[in-house]
This record gives C-alpha cells, structure tokens and sequence, in this order.
C-alpha cells in the first residue's frame, strides 16, 4: 500500500505541474492589438487541455475512493489522503474554469469594441454618399415583413448609420410599420396577402392588392408611399399560371399610375430554405455584388429568418469594406429591372 500511495503523490504533483505551466503563457491583455487576441485564444487552449487533465485525476481518485469504500478492510487513512487530493483538484478545475471565463469575457470585449469602431466608421462614411462611395451605392431591401424581426433588423441598420428599403405585406405585424418610418427608413408596398393566385388572377385583381396594402401603410405610417416590388419580382414565371402577359402589362401600367417599382440584382439567397445558415447568406451577397457599380440587395424580413438577422452586420462590414455606401430607394432611383417573362 505504501508504494502505491507515494505513486498517487508523485502523479498528482505531476498533474499540478502541468496546470501550472499551461496558465504561465497567459499575459497581459491590450485590446488595440491582434496579437492578444491570438494569445488569449492560445490560453483558452492551454487552459481546456489543463481542464481535461484536471477532470482525468479527478476521475481516477473518486474511482479510487470508491474502491476504498467497497473494501471492509479498508485503510481510512489513504482513504482520507485521497479525499484531501480530490478536493485539492476539484479546486483547481473550478479557478481554471473562472479563468476561461475571464479570457471569453476578454475576447467578447474585444470583439464588440471592435464592432462600435467599425460601426462609427461607416455611419461616417455615409454622411456623404456620393463623394465616399468607392465603388457604389448599395440599396438593402428586405421583403414580406413587418415581424418580430423587424425591429432587430432596424437596431442593427442604425447602429451602423445607415438606411434600408422595407417592402411590406399586409398579414405581417404591421404595429412595426410606424418604427420602420419614423426611424427614417423607406417603406414600400410588396402585397397585401402574397397570395399569388389571388394577386395575379387578373389585373383588376392586382390593383386592388396593391390599394389594399397602400392604405395599410397609410393608416399606420401616415405616409402614401409610390415604391413597390412585385410579388417574386417583375420576371417571375409563377404568374403565367394565373394570368397570361399579367407581368408585361403591370410592369407598363405601375409606373404610368406614378409607382416605381424595383427588383434586385444581388439575392441573398435567405429563402431557399426556412433557415439558410448566416455565413452562406453573408458570401452569397458579397460574392453577388463583386464588379458591379451599384447594387440592390434581395432579403426577407418574415418571422422565419433569423439567420438573416445575423448576417446582417456581417454584410454591411462586408459591402463598406468593398467600398460601397447605404441609402435608401427613393422613387427617382432606377428600379434595378429583372427582364420580364410572361
């Protein structure tokens, strides 16, 4: 017995050791700089591989003590001696866990204080579309609200200073169409139902749509807007099912009516599926607005896209990086027009 107790010494004296020396590469923390937060990663690193070290001898003494424990012969004093350890390393993990704490505590910090400079810059950028704009403007719309991610979606536009282009339904949560005006942003007309074999029955049909969703807007915002994107875009095919030549004549009669209608040239992508992952989003568009002077970007601001809300920001820094600049569509911007197809 006694050669197996100053076993157990000798292994954890030499656990001790390791934890020790993976926290001795943590160092002072400045948060203007790469290098710490390549270094605090590094000792997140050390640290989770001391954790798994700590957990393994926690593991082997507390199987130990319940060996002791099983034995009617057993020797309290070892059993006691191993009690001592196992607390000693359950101590030990518990000030590496609070010290990973406070090296992700550190990274977040550092991460959005990187965030509000970014944010600071472009609203700056901004001020001035026309002289800044390195390569264009960039028009963020986004179709089929408002919803519960609505609001989210406006924090995060004026966070960065910057203004986008809703296209809205009528069967949405319209209490937020008030937000989307008063916080200076435009609001368009989209449809009223987004039924289209409602909307596209006939032409008749269409302009009772587009008035059903117009006062919509005005007795929640005050505002008559002329903005407008047809459901599924002025080349949809879907509409061929219901109305034949419907597209060829609506995309002559709107603007003779005084809207103007839009349609995009960057997509998103955001409704090929219920949840298409954040970053697919982020490189659709960036990859969709390389080589172009100017671009409207296709995104949808229903209940069901979160992941939208998350690219987000990632797509501005992305698009300000490329050197394009944010406004709105106004009635007087060319409408970024899709060939039409029935």
């Amino acid at each position: 017995m006694k050669f197996f107790k100053q076993k157990t010494n000798i292994v954890f004296l030499f656990v001790i050791f390791l934890l020790v020396a993976s926290l001795s590469g943590v160092s002072y923390f400045a948060y203007e700089k790469h290098s710490d937060y390549v270094e605090i990663t590094a000792g997140i690193e050390r640290n989770n591989s001391a954790l798994d070290e700590a957990q393994k001898k926690i593991d082997e003494l507390t199987a130990q003590i319940a060996d002791y424990s099983s034995k009617a012969t057993q020797n309290e004093q070892e059993k006691a001696e191993l009690n001592s350890q196992l607390q000693a390393a359950l101590a030990e993990k518990a000030r590496l866990e609070q010290e990973n704490n406070n090296l992700k505590s550190q990274i977040e910090q550092l991460v959005q204080k990187r965030r509000d400079e970014l944010q600071a810059q472009i609203a700056l950028n901004n001020v001035d579309q026309a002289d800044t704009a390195g390569s264009g403007i960039c028009y963020l719309t986004f179709d089929d609200g408002p919803s519960d991610n609505t609001l989210k979606i406006l924090d995060i536009l004026d966070a960065y200073g910057i203004k986008g282009t809703f296209f809205v339904v009528g069967n949405g949560k319209t209490q937020y169409m008030s937000q989307i005006v008063n916080r200076g942003h435009a609001i368009g007309l989209h449809t009223a139902t987004h039924k289209y074999d409602v909307i596209y029955k006939d032409i008749n049909s269409y302009l009772h749509d587009v008035k059903q969703i117009s006062d919509i807007v005005y007795n929640a915002t005050g505002v008559r807007s002329n903005i407008m994107r047809f459901p599924g875009g002025s080349s949809n095919v879907v509409s061929a099912k219901y109305c034949q030549g419907i597209m060829s004549d609506l995309t002559v009669r709107m603007p003779s009516l005084g809207y103007s209608y839009y349609d995009w040239n960057v997509n998103s992508g955001d409704a090929d599926a219920v949840a298409v992952p954040a970053q697919t989003i982020v490189n659709r568009v960036l990859s969709g607005a390389k080589g172009k002077s100017s671009i409207c970007v296709l995104m949808h601001d229903n209940a069901a896209k979160t992941t939208t809300v998350e690219a987000l920001p990632a797509i501005i820094e992305g698009l300000d990086a490329m050197g394009f600049r944010f406004a709105p569509l106004t009635a007087d911007v060319y409408g970024f027009y899709q060939p039409v197809s029935n």
